[in-house]
């Protein structure tokens, strides 16, 4: 795909709110429809690109063109992904509403650092002018970065936040999870006396944990496992048993995202056996909150999704769902999918709808399912929602 053939064909236009139901003009069109019926990588990006070309209202081709910019990102063009985001925040700032242009910022920024322009991305930071917004992104943008291996340009983003305390318990977060090589290169005994210094049990706890984790993926195994003892002297101090399952849940999911799969198992069984204690739903639903994840990717994924069970609202059980990833298609997770698109589509509003169906489909584009993805981009009822949700299946076909 050429580079600017999106900017060449594009028209100016105002922003114009629109209305709680789909018009007539706004329904899925003829590019996303013949696309769908004859699916390939190709139509999908083309489709998605007539709607931007069509569509009148800069903040609807603001938010197709991030979708087309995603799916070039997750198929390694990051150059075109970078004008192509930029090209999108022209669009975002072309409704003259700086609430509009702050949102997509927000959106726009990880994933300028996601494609490699991290120092673009901490520019368009700089435009945020409200605290928690500026901060939520910053943290976005050091996870990215830290995702691609760039703990540098992590630490960066993450020194720019508000509350110093925060950007330490984030970076050691990052650092846990970063190769032997990375963790190597941290201040551990800086580390370790800030952890020492806190007050708090359950941070003191998570702060030991950490410390072992690091330890241990640098070959340190006794000092891995005395930074453990440590931990587990905390524990007992931790007040309420629906903390000390909420505490032992987060010691699961630290492991294994530590790639320490054999201690993330040990943790996951103290965990399960502190919320055979846990007796209202709420405590069950943050418990889940917690442990979903652990158990999708460490083969418990039925568990997993009897958890949803708790759940009342359908919006919560698509949060839930997107955060359970076992990087395929399971028949498991295709009938729950399918059980919440039913849900979804006895709600009321069209609009409605199509936000929480674009949150599943990334639920199921983060386990490649093509098959419940595809369904769900059929249900979407707006067309520039269509649009979007198919260039991001783009990458799961060919």
């Amino acid at each position: 795909m050429k580079k600017l053939v999106i900017a060449t064909l594009m028209m100016s236009a105002s922003y114009s709110g629109h209305a709680q139901e789909v018009s007539s003009s706004d329904r899925p069109n003829t590019h996303t429809l013949n696309c769908l019926a004859q699916l390939n990588r190709d139509c999908a990006i083309k489709a998605a690109l007539q709607t931007v070309i069509e569509e009148d209202f800069g903040i609807q081709r603001a938010k197709i063109l991030i979708g087309v910019a995603r799916s070039m990102i997750a198929t390694g063009n990051t150059q075109d992904a970078q004008q192509t985001l930029m090209l999108a925040l022209d669009e975002a700032r072309s409704v003259n509403l700086s609430l509009v242009t702050s949102e997509k910022i927000s959106e726009i920024a990880p994933l300028l650092a996601k494609a490699g322009d991290t120092a673009g991305a901490l520019a368009l930071v700089q435009e945020l002018s409200h605290k928690t917004v500026k901060d939520i992104t910053l943290l976005r943008i050091a996870e990215e970065s830290a995702a691609a291996g760039t703990f540098a340009d992590a630490r960066v983003a993450l020194a720019q936040l508000s509350n110093p305390k925060r950007a330490f318990w984030r970076e050691i977060s990052l650092f846990s999870r970063a190769d032997k090589e990375t963790i190597g290169a941290a201040d551990r005994i800086t580390v370790e006396e800030i952890v020492r210094t806190e007050e708090a049990a359950e941070l003191k706890y998570r702060g030991f944990i950490l410390l072992s984790i690091m330890a241990e993926k640098m070959g340190e195994t006794d000092l891995a496992a005395k930074y453990l003892l440590e931990a587990d002297e905390f524990f007992q101090s931790i007040l309420g048993q629906n903390m000390k399952a909420f505490i032992a849940a987060d010691r699961a999911r630290a492991m294994l995202e530590a790639g320490l799969n054999t201690q993330a198992e040990d943790s996951y069984a103290k965990a399960i056996g502190y919320a055979g204690r846990l007796r209202a739903k709420g405590p069950h639903v943050t418990f889940a909150d917690k442990i979903g994840s652990v158990e999708a990717a460490s083969g418990h994924l039925n568990r997993a999704i009897g958890r949803l069970a708790y759940y009342d609202d359908v919006k919560e059980k698509v949060r839930y769902l997107k955060h359970l990833k076992v990087g395929r298609p399971a028949e498991e997770l295709q009938m729950a999918y399918n059980a919440t698109l039913d849900e979804i589509a006895a709600m009321d509003g069209a609009y409605e709808r199509d936000v929480i169906r674009l949150d599943l489909m990334e639920a199921a584009i983060s386990n490649q399912d093509l098959v419940s993805a595809k369904k769900i981009v059929a249900a979407v009822e707006d067309d520039d929602n269509q649009a979007f949700a198919l260039a991001l299946l783009a990458p799961l076909v060919h």
